[in-house]
């Protein structure tokens, strides 16, 4: 349904190559639940990483973000939906394009209900707090070469 990405202040000075930030995906459930109940939907969150592109001096990396929810049915059975966003996050500065993907580390999961009338949640959203570093030596800072 939708997909909101948010930087994420940090107690040490921002790193060269990383980038965090707050993803946060809100979907609709066509199975709605208690949110009283002891039992709740359980959520998992997959990322691929897609084709990085160069432009000028910004390599654009498309993130997919793969969502599972499974809520309870009861006591005996479930129902899974599975979501798929995509989002793109972009360094400046470079010159070339990574000979390896960046690595996207989960520091944190917040799962919330949403869309709630009368107790019951027909929706969800996860929190959830991303680190997302270029390791690749060929992604040199075209900032730091000497040519005008």
């Amino acid at each position: 349904m939708a997909v909101y990405l948010s930087p994420v202040g940090a107690s040490v000075a921002p790193a060269a190559n990383q980038l965090r930030l707050l993803a946060v995906f809100k979907e609709k459930l066509c199975k709605e639940y208690c949110v009283d109940s002891t039992v709740q939907p359980q959520t998992t969150v997959t990322y691929k990483v897609g084709t990085t592109r160069l432009v000028d001096t910004t390599l654009f990396i498309p993130i997919t973000a793969t969502i599972s929810v499974v809520v309870p049915n009861g006591c005996c059975s479930a129902t899974t939906q599975v979501f798929t966003e995509t989002f793109i996050v972009a360094f400046q500065g470079y010159s070339g394009l990574p000979t390896v993907g960046p690595t996207i580390i989960n520091l944190g999961r917040d799962i919330q209900p949403s869309c709630i009338r009368c107790g019951c949640a027909r929706g969800i959203t996860v929190n959830d707090s991303l680190l997302i570093t270029l390791t690749a030596p060929a992604a040199t800072a075209a900032n730091n070469t000497n040519e005008f």
